[in-house]
């Protein structure tokens, strides 16, 4: 049983009646002209609709209905069946049917009847088999007489109990783009009010002081009104979240079940409402990174058991709304991502950039999993085959002017976070100067504001470089983009916005910024459209035109001019955190291990034995592991033979602690790559850290 709100209902009931009555008319020009093939596309696309909406809103005998109308249809458009009088006739009952569930929803807000028998002879038509329709047709008017009635009584309400009418979208954009020109107008008022206040000031008038004050009133009233009355005009465009959330938890089952996964998902049930041209293409991003999650992510039972996991994984969804804005983080419990095999992958398919791939971090690896075509999976699956390419998903997110980050641990999971606005009807962004020349810079992409005195720049090869989150990060002026450079103004401070796209940053030096704004786009001019850094203009409070600067092409112009090789600064510039594991069955030998190498700067873990170790060792990297061999439930050997078994551990510097110095078991630990063998009488704190720094060299 559906549970919608009243609004969606009355929304979706009165859409319905709509599609319904241009479904007839098209089926009748076919009926006089089979070779219209934009009304069987026009027909075929409305059944469609009635559909998918049906499904979402969970009327199932609706969905089935039209669903078994636009299977005949498509026989007609292949040809196997042609558009008779027996056809329309049936097309014409079923349709009877879809508005007599129609009302039973308003009565009882469920679509449940018998639909058996016309879903039969539906089926029975779309496969060319004859029907006698006209003993179909008798059988359901005796049998619906009394509905066919109550149908009559309600098509004679009057039109005062009309509560809900249908607005075509183009007349709510119409709407919300002329509230645009108000506000402008609004803010070419408040410079007149700027102009005025200076006469004021100039003159002393008393009289004239008396006109501004209540000309300021009357503005500032026109403003909140004005405001006002164009949230409810957005609100126009909005629809709950819900409508593509709750479809998916059936996604999930059954692509579940194909994949011979066991799989539950977490959907919690949410109240916010987004713009409708964004939830449409937050379907498919959703669809997408679910299907992901479920082919690439989630393991099958055996492997998860054998990880030591639940053999049941978890899909969830979270929404969180950040003032304008919308937080959806898409999570599964399942492998992560393997950021060597995406290193390697990325080596093999951009030879030209595997020195700069070496050195990536693995935030900015996760981006090459947007590019078309990239993955790291070698089998082809029947869900993998359809396309789930997270390039799409990421043109998408650019299409709703929202941004997407990866958040991934190997054997534990891993997230997709959305981050997009809740309407396209405008466009939140910062009113800024360079060269005196007025840009606006859209928010979505910028994460910060910070101001820096020159004498706080890091200059290598003539390049300023600033200290952010612990980050060095290339800064480069908003003017250097443009052919025509004047000299800008010497400043003690800088505004500088940290832009970031595809897990990279950069500092956007400007002269001034102004104010932060929320206005609706223009198309870009024709002399102006083949400048790949604009997106659009809007304009300001003198109704001046201001261009809108597209943040991804100013970041990879950035990108090219970049002459020194940062990583590279970095690695020579900080020193690396170094992780050591430690193994050992003594409390004791583990404490006086723990403190001496805690006492050299390393980072220290413990483990109470050898299968203790390896269990840790798996769930994070170490750069070192320090094992005694003498141990309950796993020997050292038997860890170390185990630890070169896993990929990760192939070459990693292994020191064993052993009072047992025999030859057969040093040979065996040298066969295994063992870096040392301390022997338990000679253990001394020099001689341990002397070692370490051997093995370790330059890590």
């Amino acid at each position: 049983m559906a549970n919608n709100s009243n609004d969606i209902t009355e929304s979706y009931i009165s859409e319905v009646k709509e599609l319904l009555e241009d479904i007839r008319k098209d089926i009748i020009t076919l009926k006089t002209n089979k070779d219209d093939t934009e009304a069987l596309h026009r027909l075929l696309r409305n059944l469609h609709t009635i559909k998918g909406n049906s499904r979402m809103l969970r009327y199932t005998n609706i969905e089935k209905l039209s669903h078994a109308v636009e299977d005949i249809f498509k026989s007609v458009k292949d040809s196997k069946i042609k558009v008779s009088d027996r056809l329309v006739k049936l097309v014409f009952t079923v349709a009877d049917k879809i508005q007599e569930c129609i009302s039973i929803i308003q009565k009882k807000g469920t679509d449940s009847t018998n639909i058996d028998s016309y879903l039969q002879y539906c089926d029975k038509l779309a496969a060319g088999e004859l029907i006698d329709i006209d003993s179909f047709i008798a059988e359901i008017n005796n049998k619906n007489e009394k509905i066919k009635n109550d149908d009559e009584k309600a098509s004679s309400e009057k039109l005062s109990d009309i509560q809900s009418i249908r607005i075509k979208l183009s007349r709510v954009n119409e709407i919300i783009a002329a509230f645009d020109t108000m506000i402008t107008r609004e803010f070419h008022l408040k410079a007149q009010l700027d102009a005025l206040k200076k006469l004021e000031e100039q003159t002393g008038n008393r009289e004239l002081s008396k006109i501004r004050k209540q000309f300021e009133n009357d503005i500032y009233s026109l403003e909140t009104s004005i405001f006002s009355v164009q949230e409810k005009a957005f609100d126009l465009r909005m629809l709950p979240l819900n409508l593509v959330l709750q479809p998916l938890e059936t996604t999930i089952a059954l692509e579940a079940i194909n994949l011979n996964k066991q799989v539950k998902c977490e959907i919690p049930e949410t109240d916010i409402a987004i713009d409708k041209v964004i939830l449409e293409e937050l379907g498919d991003i959703l669809m997408h990174l679910v299907r992901n999650a479920l082919d690439h992510g989630i393991e099958y039972p055996e492997d998860r058991i054998k990880a030591g996991k639940k053999e049941q994984g978890t899909i969830r969804i979270n929404c969180v709304r950040e003032a304008r804005y919308i937080e959806l983080q898409i999570s599964d419990d399942g492998r992560g991502l393997n950021y060597e095999k995406i290193r390697a992958k990325a080596m093999r398919l951009y030879s030209d950039q595997i020195e700069e791939i070496k050195q990536m971090t693995e935030k900015e690896l996760s981006q090459f999993l947007f590019q078309s075509g990239f993955s790291t999976k070698e089998e082809v699956t029947a869900l993998s085959g359809r396309g789930v390419g997270l390039d799409v998903v990421w043109s998408k997110m650019e299409k709703i002017k929202g941004r997407i980050k990866i958040e991934s641990i190997q054997g534990k999971g891993t997230s997709f976070i959305l981050h997009f606005p809740l309407s396209l009807s405008t466009l939140q962004g910062l009113f800024v100067f360079s060269n005196k020349d007025k840009y606006l810079i859209p928010s979505q992409h910028i994460i910060d504001i910070i101001y820096r005195k020159r004498i706080d720049y890091t200059v290598l090869q003539n390049q300023n470089y600033i200290k952010f989150d612990n980050q060095l990060i290339p800064c480069f002026p908003l003017s250097s983009l443009f052919k025509d450079r004047k000299s800008g103004l010497i400043q003690d401070e800088e505004p500088i916005l940290i832009a970031e796209y595809m897990e990279q940053r950069i500092g956007i030096i400007v002269e001034q910024i102004e104010q932060y704004v929320s206005l609706v786009v223009k198309p870009m001019p024709t002399g102006l459209r083949g400048c790949s850094i604009l997106q659009g203009i809007v304009f300001d409070e003198h109704y001046d035109i201001v261009p809108i600067l597209y943040v991804p092409d100013i970041l990879q112009r950035f990108k090219a001019l970049r002459g020194y090789d940062i990583k590279k600064y970095e690695a020579a510039t900080q020193k690396k955190t170094i992780r050591i594991l430690v193994v050992d069955d003594s409390t004791t030998s583990r404490e006086i291990e723990k403190s001496i190498l805690e006492g050299a700067g390393y980072v220290v873990d413990d483990a109470f034995d050898g299968l203790d170790g390896l269990e840790k060792a798996k769930e994070k990297q170490y750069d070192m592991i320090l094992t005694d061999q003498e141990m309950p439930r796993m020997t050292g050997l038997i860890l170390l033979d185990n630890l070169r078994r896993l990929e990760q551990y192939k070459e990693t510097p292994v020191i064993v602690v052993s009072a047992d110095q025999s030859r057969t078991l040093i040979e065996d630990f040298q066969r295994l790559k063992a870096g040392a063998i301390i022997a338990k009488s000679d253990f001394k704190r020099g001689k341990l850290l002397q070692v370490l720094h051997e093995l370790l060299g330059d890590i």
